[in-house]
């Protein structure tokens, strides 16, 4: 049996991304993240919400409210998400694995990866 947590974030943050060389207008977006993490149950479950919450915060609040073209050479969803994923990677504690990230860019657009 697989177990896994989801959690819902939610930043603000502006970029120009890069197409065929040039970038597009700059513009912001409500950036929506959401997180499954996968692992085996201890004492009833994966890993306390309380302790994700506090990670996965401290990661995006490097990006809130920022121009995400100061951080990314090209601040695509998938680049940004990417590394959102590294991150969080870097934070969990053993046996604990991201699942799944989706990184919603506004209402309509987002991008999903699977691990």
């Amino acid at each position: 049996m697989k177990s896994r947590i989801v959690e819902r974030f939610k930043f603000e943050a502006a970029h120009a991304v890069i197409i065929d060389g040039k970038p597009e207008e700059i513009h912001g977006h409500t950036f929506w993240l959401e997180v499954a993490l996968e692992g085996p149950l201890r004492n009833g479950y994966v890993m306390d919400f309380l302790e994700l919450r506090r990670i996965v915060n401290e990661i995006i609040e490097r990006l809130d409210h920022r121009n995400l073209n100061a951080l990314f050479e090209n601040p695509t969803t998938e680049n940004v998400a990417l590394w959102i994923a590294g991150e969080i990677e870097k934070r969990l504690p053993d046996g604990i694995r991201i699942q799944r990230i989706v990184l919603w860019e506004g209402e309509e657009n987002g991008v999903e990866f699977e691990f």
